[in-house]
């Protein structure tokens, strides 16, 4: 099985479905080039580009290099987007209590969240046994139910012993 693309284009005019414009009279089409790029902006490279129906093919590739990863840089007074460190508020450089990964807390805060954190453990252990005894009513309520249908069944057979008891005697 061909490929359009392998095909030659003999016995086609210049204008039917000839993007080149000219036909080919050696055999398949010449492969595409890529145009040269100023200033290096764009690297190229090949890889294989697989079907779904098997066959496979390289082709060249173009990468283009993120715009604030190379070229001129800016000064760093002349950033915008980050403060300059002479800005920001002296730190003391004292050994320093362990504290969370998401910043220094004060003493109020911290307790803040100790606070916090036991009242939601006990929120959730409320819950929890409130669940729990909710489960166990309608554990409960599902055995009543379900002793109350035996009883009324062994009525009924009671019933259908005394009912045929009574046909053999008479």
């Amino acid at each position: 099985m061909s490929d359009e693309n392998d095909k030659t284009n003999q016995g086609q005019g210049a204008g039917q479905g000839n993007a080149g414009g000219t036909p080919s009279q050696s055999g398949p089409r010449a492969p595409l080039s890529l145009k040269p790029r100023a200033a290096g902006s764009v690297s190229t490279g090949t890889v294989k580009q697989s079907f779904s129906h098997g066959r496979s093919k390289t082709v060249v590739v173009e990468t283009k290099r993120r715009a604030g990863a190379g070229g001129p840089q800016r000064p760093q007074g002349f950033d915008v987007a980050r403060p300059q460190a002479s800005a920001q508020a002296p730190r003391p450089q004292g050994p320093r209590p362990s504290q969370p990964a998401g910043g220094a807390l004060s003493a109020e805060e911290q307790e803040a969240r100790r606070r916090a954190i036991a009242l939601a453990t006990q929120a959730n252990a409320a819950k929890a046994a409130a669940d729990a005894a909710a489960k166990a009513a309608a554990d409960a309520a599902a055995r009543e139910q379900a002793a109350a249908t035996e009883r009324a069944a062994q009525a009924a057979r009671d019933e259908a012993a005394a009912a045929k008891a009574a046909a053999e005697a008479a």
